[in-house]
């Protein structure tokens, strides 16, 4: 069987129907794969646009994330420089004047002590490794007014009135500490400090005043 359909050329022929199927299916082919091409094309297109403008996006978030480090890092140096400063000026607010190491009487001691002058204020320090009895009651620092306050006695060590001066009650049994001293009181290497337990009237340990060199 066959067909006669229009050429090109205005003129008529003959063709079969194998053959007119083919040229169909050819030509719908062609426009088929033209249309995949402008959808890819248009699909890459968007694409690189959202990849241009994550670009972008992460680009902008670095960028930010760099200036408030080095505005972070900017306030650390100056907290670092202020601290070191303060610690400066600290140090030549004050001047030692009595040291001193922990001695044993009722229980364990361990750690030492300074005495500086603050200006107008003399204060106690007692070191990082300061450690007395944890499970003592009603512990007080207390100044001694003799180097060895616990001479002559027995256990548990009783201070008599007269012997010594309150200072104020212990803030911690372990660790670093600081106490204003009364501005009356007078210090000399006749004197001690002295971990006191008030409650039982028991000295725990004490450490005599020794000249700052």
């Amino acid at each position: 069987m066959s067909y006669r359909v229009w050429a090109p050329s205005s003129t008529l022929c003959s063709v079969s129907l194998p053959t007119f199927f083919q040229l169909m299916t050819m030509r719908a082919l062609k426009f088929l794969m033209g249309a995949a091409l402008l959808t890819s094309l248009a699909a890459c297109g968007g694409k690189t646009s959202e990849s241009a403008s994550a670009s972008s996006e992460s680009h902008g978030d670095m960028m930010s994330e760099s200036h408030d480090q080095m505005m972070a890092d900017g306030e650390k140096g100056h907290d670092h420089m202020h601290d070191h400063d303060h610690m400066d000026d600290m140090s030549m607010m004050h001047d030692t004047i009595f040291t001193g190491a922990f001695q044993k009487a009722e229980h364990e001691t361990k750690g030492a002590f300074e005495i500086h002058k603050h200006g107008d204020k003399t204060m106690l320090h007692l070191s990082e490794d300061f450690a007395t009895n944890p499970g003592a009651p009603d512990l007080y620092v207390a100044i001694g007014a003799a180097a060895n306050p616990i001479a002559d006695k027995e256990l548990p060590y009783p201070l008599a009135e007269g012997e010594y001066v309150t200072v104020a009650e212990l803030t911690s049994a372990t660790g670093a500490q600081a106490y204003d001293l009364p501005a009356d009181i007078d210090l000399s290497e006749d004197n001690s400090v002295i971990i006191w337990c008030k409650q039982f009237n028991a000295t725990m340990s004490y450490a005599p005043l020794e000249a700052a060199q």
